[in-house]
């Protein structure tokens, strides 16, 4: 329902390519210094879309001119959203743990191919490792690193109220869980992209705001992806019954048990996959997110 406005931000990838190569080699200095043995680790964090350094890159290219590539500033920017990429593996890798997902990114996750124990020590390790180095470029600037531990501290509160999440929450709660916990990296690379390259506060707080309405849009987009598998058993979502936005404004708004045991498995996916097709759950969605897609598509016209 949303792939076009995802797609038009991948899109933009081509325009930082040589950019993001630097970020890739600055997470690989970073995280793979002491386990660059193991491959598949390294083919793990590799495999991402890059969102938040399209999105970040893209707004620093606007505002810095090719100029700088060799400055200290530009050095800056780059270590800023590989730092930011990298909290961001390690968030995933936490998930995982959560969910017991044996795959990510159609590769093995992290827990299945080192195990649990592992995983978190690692995951640990990343978000240790890059808020220390995230503080140390930006020393001397409160500012900046407020904003960092900010967020850092949102994406972990909106992990935690996830868990609280049921078929008796309000789709109000269930759209704060997104706003911060998947929001809350892509609000920041959005703001520290356009604050890093102009230092101007309302443009960036725009910029910020653009972050934190794509997460939300990117979050339901994943959400409804999850049911578009033809067998009910490939749905994580589904099997493990996890309460997401669709789940809720089937239940809530179109009076549809989502989690319904009494028929088998396929034959009520099925009925799920219909339901979230039809034009009473767009409606209900589209009114729901109307002014997150506002605020979207005029930032994106304006200023990427």
């Amino acid at each position: 329902m949303f792939s076009n406005i995802i797609q038009s931000v991948i899109s933009r990838k081509d325009l930082v390519r040589h950019e993001l190569e630097l970020v890739d080699e600055a997470m690989k200095n970073l995280l793979c210094a002491n386990f660059l043995h193991n491959r598949q680790i390294l083919s793990l964090m590799m495999n991402g879309k890059r969102m938040r350094s399209i999105l970040f890159l893209n707004l620093t290219k606007r505002f810095h001119d090719s100029s700088m590539e060799h400055s200290d500033m530009f050095e800056k920017q780059v270590w800023t959203i590989a730092l930011i990429e990298s909290l961001h593996l390690a968030s995933l890798i936490h998930d995982d743990i959560i969910d017991d997902n044996p795959s990510r990114r159609g590769v093995d996750s992290c827990q299945k191919i080192l195990g649990r124990k592992f995983s978190v020590l690692f995951s640990d390790y990343i978000f240790a490792h890059t808020s220390k180095k995230f503080l140390r470029i930006h020393r001397g600037n409160q500012f900046i690193q407020n904003i960092f531990l900010k967020e850092c501290s949102s994406t972990a509160l909106g992990a935690v109220l996830e868990q609280g999440l049921t078929l008796e929450s309000s789709i109000k709660e269930c759209l704060r869980v997104a706003s911060l916990k998947t929001s809350s990296f892509f609000k920041l690379s959005c703001f520290m992209g356009s604050y890093l390259s102009t230092n101007n506060f309302q443009l960036s707080l725009k910029a910020a705001t653009f972050g934190t309405c794509f997460g939300i849009i990117y979050q339901i987009q994943n959400d409804l992806d999850c049911y578009k598998f033809k067998d009910s058993s490939e749905s994580e979502d589904y099997i493990q019954q996890n309460i997401t936005l669709p789940v809720l404004i089937l239940n809530n708004s179109l009076r549809f048990n989502a989690f319904n045991v009494r028929e088998t498995p396929q034959i009520h996916y099925e009925k799920i996959q219909e339901k979230l097709s039809s034009r009473e759950f767009k409606v209900v969605l589209e009114s729901l997110i109307g002014k997150y897609i506002e605020i979207i598509d005029a930032f994106l016209e304006s200023m990427l």
